[in-house]
């Protein structure tokens, strides 16, 4: 009879946790018990319980046509792989996000769309949400004349990534996303966050047309007119994106974008956004492109032979206030026939205050860019304790070979404490570069950089901008065409070891730029290396700590 009881029990129990499962959020504010529901694709059953592992459910399906409750954990078996979408359609709570995940050991949980519209993830107006530790692709091989997605990726490098000025890519394929995540006239939508995640195999829309930038590895898009929408909390960390068209990474494009200057007529910005420690490889063009945000920070990522098919610098934030861009590398940036940006990081128009910092930037066709766009603007950008090592080594159409580009509306830019290596192998490169984009950048200044030439016939080329200041500057080798030699130390900064990357840049015993710098306001308070940085008496460069012997 004590038997029967138990199971009796255990029976109502199971029956009313099944039936709380579909309870609806705002039903089940005070149910404070988290529940996790396994997802086995091998021997799972969509008529369990799912409660258990060895009562899981099986299916896709079964997930997306489940209210889940807040702080349920919805786990995929690793080492298995799942066909088509996944639609999560239930909200978690502060405090209490849904959070998908996995169980068991082995390779990461494989979720692959096959060229499913909308994305293998897709949310919509959901939030306090997380994903962790999935593989994730969209590959349509109809597109590809049936090229399997290994071959595909193969073909990536080999004509591509390991191709000097490969041809730009026009196809017609469809729009397509690994992880879509999107908001319209919802208000606030909180805390949605991506970590340990790869996304690759995205064959989607790619040509040079401003539209295809909106597709590709993860999107988040923002949309409607009725209420202003934002992000809050937005986190990616240690994802690996790679192998997709067009972009690696979208985030917070919206329709609630519109401003000047000094007014923001709808312009409603996400807010806590945070991408960190992730890789990009073989993106076929842009691998992160941030928009309307306020103070996103994006640090410790490597992006890597990226813009490969198309147009497009690794990375920039466009109508952005306060974006901070650390501790980043950027590298091998591809330029293709004919291509318009290949460098490591755009601080794009429309954008205020933001800073470039501690960021190693090597070895990119193009380089980087302060860009003021034509009718728009860019105020304030900061550009400090940065490496710039062998970039510019092709040819942009119309502005010839660069390093650091500053064009068009850009205003009050201040670059300082920056180290600028062009080596043997380069040619006909302009170091400073101020370009027309209908209108000429105005008050730039220069101070205590360190320009490191070793290349023939380089230039500082001002075109009709105005207001360029120069200031306890040093450079060393060979000549520089229009350089006011009056503004510059001209001395060996007695490098460590100069191009052979970050710490062949610390300063020996006797460099002239130990002591020589001009000491600069709220200057992040860090050289390159984390080091303090004196009040009095600073270096030229990026290193203020003691000479190395």
């Amino acid at each position: 009879m004590q038997v029967f009881k138990i199971s009796f029990v255990k029976t109502v129990l199971t029956c009313f946790l099944l039936t709380a499962v579909i309870v609806p959020v705002e039903a089940a504010a005070n149910y404070k018990k988290e529940l996790s529901f396994y997802i086995d694709a091998i021997r799972g059953n969509d008529n369990n319980s799912g409660l258990t592992i060895s009562h899981a459910w099986k299916t896709l399906a079964k997930v997306n046509t489940t209210t889940f409750l807040s702080g349920s954990h919805i786990l995929f078996k690793r080492g298995q792989t799942w066909q088509g979408q996944l639609n999560i359609k239930s909200s978690g709570g502060r405090n209490q996000p849904i959070i998908i995940n996995a169980y068991g050991s082995g390779a990461k949980q494989v979720i692959a769309g096959n060229g499913v519209a909308n994305g293998t993830i897709y949310v919509n107006n959901q939030q306090y949400i997380e994903f962790h530790n999935l593989s994730v692709t969209n590959y349509n091989s109809s597109e590809e004349n049936s090229l399997s997605l290994v071959k595909w990726e193969q073909k990536n490098k080999s004509d591509f990534a390991n191709t000097a000025l490969p041809p730009q890519v026009n196809n017609h394929n469809m729009p397509l996303y690994g992880i879509y995540i999107t908001a319209e006239d919802t208000g606030e939508v909180n805390h949605v966050h991506l970590v340990s995640l790869e996304v690759h195999g995205v064959n989607g829309y790619i040509n040079q047309e401003e539209e295809s930038k909106n597709n590709g590895g993860i999107y988040f898009k923002i949309s409607g007119t009725k209420k202003p929408t934002f992000f809050n909390d937005v986190l990616i960390d240690s994802c690996n994106i790679h192998d997709v068209d067009r972009t690696g990474i979208m985030l917070c494009n919206s329709t609630w974008s519109t401003r000047t200057l000094k007014i923001n007529t709808n312009w409603t910005p996400s807010r806590n956004v945070i991408l960190r420690n992730c890789r990009f490889n073989n993106t076929g063009a842009n691998a992160l492109i941030v928009r309307v945000a306020t103070n996103p920070l994006i640090e410790h990522n490597v992006f890597d032979h990226c813009a490969i098919k198309g147009s497009g610098n690794a990375a920039f934030s466009f109508s952005c206030d306060s974006a901070v861009w650390q501790y980043n590398e950027c590298r091998y940036t591809k330029a293709n026939v004919g291509d318009r940006d290949a460098g490591g990081i755009d601080a794009d128009y429309k954008t205020r205050h933001t800073i470039l910092q501690y960021n190693y930037v090597h070895n990119n066709d193009y380089g980087i860019l302060i860009t003021g766009g034509p009718d728009s603007f860019n105020d304030e950008t900061i550009v400090r304790y940065n490496i710039f090592e062998n970039d510019g080594a092709y040819a942009h159409p119309t502005h010839s070979k660069c390093v650091i580009r500053v064009s068009g509306s850009a205003t009050n830019t201040h670059i300082y404490n920056n180290v600028i290596y062009v080596g043997p192998t380069q040619k006909d490169t302009k170091i400073i570069s101020h370009e027309v984009w209908k209108t000429s950048p105005i008050n730039t200044t220069y101070q205590n950089n360190i320009v490191y030439n070793l290349s023939e016939n380089a230039l500082f080329d001002f075109e009709t901008s105005t207001g360029n200041n120069f200031d306890h500057n040093l450079y060393y080798g060979n000549a520089i065409l229009n350089i006011d030699e009056a503004a510059w130390l001209h001395s060996d900064p007695l490098f460590v070891k100069p191009g052979f990357g970050a710490h062949g840049y610390k300063l020996k015993s006797g460099s002239p730029a130990i002591g020589s710098g001009i000491v600069i306001s709220q200057n992040g308070n860090l050289d390159y290396f984390g080091n303090r940085i004196r009040t009095e008496k600073i270096n030229i460069g990026i290193y203020n700590n003691s000479p190395v012997k």
